[in-house]
């Protein structure tokens, strides 16, 4: 990376770092275990580093599988969605048997990943709502 690409990633990050405050974040003396920005939290309680997105701070060994296991279900199902606009974007200008069911696959693929992230956030509802009970 050049000086000038790391001075705009930085310019980029502290305007970030300032929406966030102006949208009425605060700011958190955890810092982020990629990077090492202070992490922010949002009014919704959502724990977020302005550089990588969503933060998860785990406490458990169980937190911290539920939580790899959603992070790899949502890079997945970033994957797969490009995926499927691409075969898209390939069948408008052919249209093949060979695009047609890769885009199937794909689709699949989605579909099944879309089930179990909703299944993960059940999950993570019920036991929030479990933990305030006690």
């Amino acid at each position: 990376m050049t000086p000038l690409d790391r001075r705009e990633r930085e310019k980029h990050v502290i305007k970030q770092m300032a929406d966030l405050l102006r949208a009425g974040a605060a700011m958190l003396a955890e810092r982020c275990p990629v990077c090492g920005l202070p992490l922010f939290r949002l009014k919704s309680g959502e724990t977020i580093c302005p550089q990588h997105g969503r933060v998860f701070i785990v406490k458990t060994e169980s937190e911290y599988r539920k939580v790899s296991a959603q992070g790899v279900l949502e890079e997945l199902e970033k994957l797969a969605t490009r995926k499927v606009g691409e075969l898209i974007s390939k069948l408008e200008k052919e249209h093949s048997r060979e695009v047609i069911g890769e885009l199937r696959e794909w689709l699949n693929i989605l579909e099944q990943v879309e089930r179990l992230i909703t299944i993960l956030d059940h999950q993570k509802k019920r036991s929030e709502s479990t933990s305030k009970r006690t």
